[in-house]
This record gives C-alpha cells, structure tokens and sequence, in this order.
C-alpha cells in the first residue's frame, strides 16, 4: 500500500474522528435525553434506508469502474448511473412525500422524514462521485470532498440548534445543504463525464446483480441495529436509548478508522484479483489488514479502559453514566464488525457473491436482537451493547470461516500475535496509571499508553516498523557523512 496515498486520507480520517465526536458532545448537551433518543432513533432508520434504496448503485459506481474503463464505456458507465440517481432520488422523495400526506404524523415527526429523505437522496449522488474518485484512485479529491460534506454538514446542524432551537430535525437540515453543496460541485463533472455514453437497462441490471445482495446485507445489519433501538426503547425507555447512541458515536471512531484504511487498500486489492489473479489478492490483503489491526485493536481496547473519563469528557451529564458504562460493549462490537465488513467480506465481493453474504449476517442479526430483547429491560443501554458485542463477534466468525472456501483471505498470525502482545502492555499500563477518571487523567493515560504501544510495537517489529527505522538511520547516517579527499602530489 502506498504511504502517500494513506497519508493523504489522514485528514479525512481527522475531521471524521473530531466531528463523530463533536456531534456527540454538542447534541447530547444542546438536545434534551428524549430529543437525542428519537435523533438517534430516526438517523438509524434513515441509514437503513438509504442503504437499502442506494447502496448497490454507490457499490457498482465503485466495482465496476475498471471495467468500464478497461472496455472504453467510461461515458456509458457515468450516463447509468445518472439516469440510476435521477430515478432513485425522485421515486424516494415522492414516496416519502405520498406516505407523509396520508400518515397523519405529529407535524415535527413529518419535518424530521421529509429533511432526512431530501438529506439522503443528495448523500447519494455524492456517494456516486466518492466511489468514482476512489476507484479512480483520486484520493485527494476524495478526501477534500468528503470533508467539505462532513464540516459544512455538522456545522450548519448546531447552527440551527443554537440559533433557532431546531431539536432533531437539526442534523439533517445540515445534511441537506452539505449534500445540496457537494451535489452542485460534483454534477457537473459527472454529466461531463458521461457525455457522449449512452445510459443501459443491461448496464443497470448488472449492477443491480452485483449491488443488491451486497446492499441487502448491509441493509440488514442496519436494520437489526434500528430493531434492536426500537426494542431497546420500548423495554427501557428513550433517555437509555439516548445512551446507546452516544456511546455508539463515541465507538464509531473505530468505523472511521476501518473505513480509512479500506479505502486506501481495497482498490488494490481488488485491481490485483482483476488484473493478477486470487494470489496477486491476497498478497495485496495481507498488509491491508496487518494495518487495521496494529491501529484498531489497541484503539478499541482504549476506548473501553478509559470509557468513564470519555463520557465525562464528551456527553452530557444526563448520559454520562449509562454510556460510559455501555462503550466498553459497542468498542469490542466495532472492532469485530470492522474487520467482519471491511476484511473478511472482500472474499464475497471479489467473487460476487454477495448474495451469499447477505443470507449470512441474519445470523448475527438474530443473536443481536434475541439479546437485547432478553437483557435490555433489566440492564438498559449495556443489555442492547452486550447483543451487539456477540453479534458482530459471531458476524466476523462466520464472514471469515465462510469466506475462506470462496477465496482464502490471509491471517497473519505472527503479526497478530505482536500487535496483541503489545496492546496487553498498554492496557497494563494504562490501568496502573492513577488519576485517569479525569479529564486530565484521559489525556495522560491516552498518551501513556500510546506511547508503551509505541515502544513495544517497534521492538517486537510490528509491522516491519524497526527494520523501517533501521534503514532510515542507516540512509540519514549516510547522507551525513563527509565525504573524505584524497591529498594529490605532483
């Protein structure tokens, strides 16, 4: 994987990391325990949606952009999908308006429908030029882009909470015009790229093929997660489920990093299987996922030790206890769930069955809800966590024994063994570490065990990092190095 190319992903990564978190402080404290509960309640159904109706399009606008522009059908490629979004969004916004007219819903539950509909049609036509960037191996647009989405989004949400007191409509307002914004830069080079082509009900079915199983999937996963919110509700209540998603959002921050990093391998390793060969692709995997574990696995780990100077930290004082108290759960559910979608899940992808996969994760859906229907109405917020954490965790299990028959994916045992190795010092560390319950305690011990993860890994050369280091001494002591003279006599 080329550094360069990860590196420019970085602030990215960075401003998704810093506005995950700052959602989560600036909601929870600027919304009321119930207004926060349905926010969230109505951005897990959305996200459900969204991925059900759009997703298999932004999957094929990234699929099968080599191959367009292997056959010279780029422009056919772009005209599709267009015609796919033009389709997709009108249909989705006349529906929900056609169900909002004759639902006969409170007037601030139809508003809240209505923004995140318009919200999720323009997130749509800008996922179509992200996956077109990433499969074009245009990062730095990538990135550029997606932060402008993300801040403008964010800030314009907690505008109207300030200013005009919005309550959870807030969010998606500002979703709505980050979308409308992006959506006005991109469509013109999207028309441009499609001039000339001509759209293919063919080219739209096999998308479609490819898409939907791979969407349905996600769909599902999503789905169980708004059950599993829904139930969680009616046992406990919305202030737990309010709960559940701050410490959600404060676990996300390991989605953004799997994501991050996927994004700069998964075209490689998809390029190599396309172009190589099933061994071309594993070769290509094996560093992918040496990455997301030197980085996750000590990431979780820290989010779960120091989860009660976190809450303190970045929720409100009516959550703070049941989330600090629920991060540890959704932590563990975000490693596992990471390398389940972002890893072992290539195997289905590269061999197109993605169907396979989406029969395969009802699995864990049926565990997550079996649990938090059992453990919710006597534990709350850490009852739904708990049904997440053996979901994901049975999820991943089953995606990597699966998968391994369709396309063995590599597990660097040894690597995974050091990375182990020294997130068990850092943990020790940190949990040695007196005072972390404050805020000033987190910062001490985030550092600290940085720091010891930092040391270990090196020595035990996680990574190849301490033959990198070797060899970069090696070069700075040779660039420093006079140059010696001989005397010449005549």
């Amino acid at each position: 994987m080329s550094t360069a190319r990860f590196l420019s992903l970085a602030p990215l990564q960075l401003a998704q990391a810093l506005i995950g978190f700052g959602a989560i402080a600036a909601f929870t404290r600027l919304m009321s325990p119930e207004d926060f509960g349905r926010y969230a309640l109505a951005l897990s159904i959305s996200m459900a949606a969204h991925t059900l109706m759009f997703t298999w399009a932004e999957a094929a606008a990234f699929r099968f952009f080599a191959a367009a522009r292997a056959e010279k059908r780029l422009a056919d490629h772009f005209a599709t999908l267009l015609v796919l979004a033009l389709t997709l969004g009108l249909g989705v916004l006349a529906a929900t308006a056609g169900v909002l007219a004759f639902a006969g819903l409170r007037e601030d539950i139809a508003a809240l429908s209505l923004f995140a509909a318009g919200a999720a049609v323009l997130r749509f036509i800008t996922r179509i030029g992200r996956e077109s960037d990433r499969a074009a191996l245009a990062f730095g647009r990538y990135a550029i882009l997606e932060t402008v989405y993300l801040v403008v989004g964010f800030a314009v949400g907690v505008g109207l909470l300030v200013i005009l007191n919005f309550g959870p409509a807030a969010p998606f307002v500002g979703l709505l015009a980050a979308g409308a914004l992006v959506a006005l830069l991109d469509l013109p080079r999207l028309v441009q790229n499609s001039r000339g082509g001509a759209p293919s009900i063919v080219r739209s079915l096999s998308y479609a093929g490819y898409g939907t199983p791979l969407a349905l999937a996600l769909a599902v996963d999503l789905g169980v997660q708004a059950i599993a919110r829904l139930v969680l509700a009616g046992e406990a209540g919305t202030a737990p489920l309010g709960a559940y998603a701050a410490a959600f959002g404060l676990a996300r921050a390991l989605d953004i990093v799997f994501m991050g990093i996927s994004a700069a391998f998964a075209p490689l390793v998809f390029a190599a299987y396309e172009d190589k060969g099933a061994d071309a692709a594993r070769n290509a995997a094996r560093g992918g996922f040496i990455l997301l574990a030197a980085i996750t696995v000590p990431a979780s780990i820290g989010l779960a030790l120091l989860s009660q100077p976190i809450a303190t930290l970045m929720v409100g004082e009516a959550l703070r206890a049941e989330t600090a108290a629920t991060l540890p759960w959704l932590a563990i559910a975000g490693l596992m769930s990471g390398f389940g979608l972002y890893y072992w899940s290539e195997a289905f992808q590269l061999t197109r069955r993605t169907g396979q996969r989406a029969l395969l994760m009802l699995v864990p859906g049926a565990v997550q809800l079996g649990l938090t229907a059992w453990l919710s109405a006597t534990h709350g917020a850490v009852g739904a966590a708990i049904g997440a954490a053996a979901g994901a965790s049975i999820g991943a299990v089953l995606l990597a024994l699966v998968g391994s028959r369709l396309l063995p994916l590599p597990l660097p045992l040894s690597q995974l063994t050091r990375i182990a190795a020294a997130t068990a010092l850092m943990a020790a560390a940190v949990i040695a570490f007196p005072g972390a319950h404050t805020t000033l305690g987190l910062f001490q011990s985030a550092a600290l065990g940085a720091g010891i993860y930092a040391i270990v890994a090196i020595a035990l050369n996680v990574m190849g990092i301490r033959d990198l280091l070797n060899a970069a001494v090696r070069a700075a002591a040779r660039r420093t190095q006079p140059i010696s003279s001989t005397a010449h006599v005549d």
